[in-house]
């Protein structure tokens, strides 16, 4: 799923190469909020009675990432592969709960603002305008280390999304100490 609200970019990227799997677009991140995904790559794993078993980790699907984001893909790999063959989970009901991340009122005015402006977005034609920009700068005002909005914000205004400003804003992220998900499965120490 992409968190994109540029859905030509998204189309663009997911066409490339061959998928064997559908691309779906959460442009409200609607699916990210309710499942407490705030950076990407991530996973969340859902039984077939719709519980989750594992709260949203970075979770990259391989390691070609792996020098920046310091995950071994591996890992994520090997739990997955056990619980889907025998069902065993790493983390009981209890734990997941734990490790799911409860938005602050601040993040969840932000996740508000940011779906106005793409709302705005689209009523306009040109796909830009000033208020638009206005709760796109006040959600990342309210969540200045929310990668689905900071990140997400970027190509919206202009940014590149993998330019200068998105390293300036890994290094504040890191700084901070690298708040988002809490489990960190797979994190490689430097």
């Amino acid at each position: 799923m992409a968190l994109d609200a540029d859905e030509v970019a998204v189309r663009e990227w997911a066409t490339k190469e061959q998928l064997t799997m559908p691309v779906l677009i959460d442009k409200h991140h609607i699916v990210a909020d309710l499942y407490g995904i705030v950076n990407v790559p991530a996973a969340v794993w859902v039984d077939e009675d719709d519980r989750i078993v594992r709260p949203a980790d970075s979770t990259p699907g391989s390691d070609l990432f792996r020098d920046f984001s310091n995950v071994d893909s591996e890992v994520h790999h090997n739990l997955l592969r056990k619980w889907v063959r025998s069902g065993e989970r790493d983390l009981d009901d209890a734990r997941v709960r734990e490790f799911q991340v409860k938005p602050s009122q601040d993040v969840q005015l932000a996740r508000l603002h940011r779906r106005v402006a793409i709302a705005l977005r689209e009523r306009n034609q040109d796909g830009d305008s000033t208020a638009s920009r206005e709760h796109l700068a006040r959600a990342e005002e309210l969540a200045p280390l929310d990668w689905t909005i900071r990140r997400g914000n970027m190509p919206l205004v202009g940014v590149d999304p993998f330019g200068e400003e998105f390293f300036k804003f890994v290094g504040e992220w890191s700084n901070a100490g690298r708040p988002g998900f809490k489990l960190g499965t797979g994190r490689v120490k430097k």
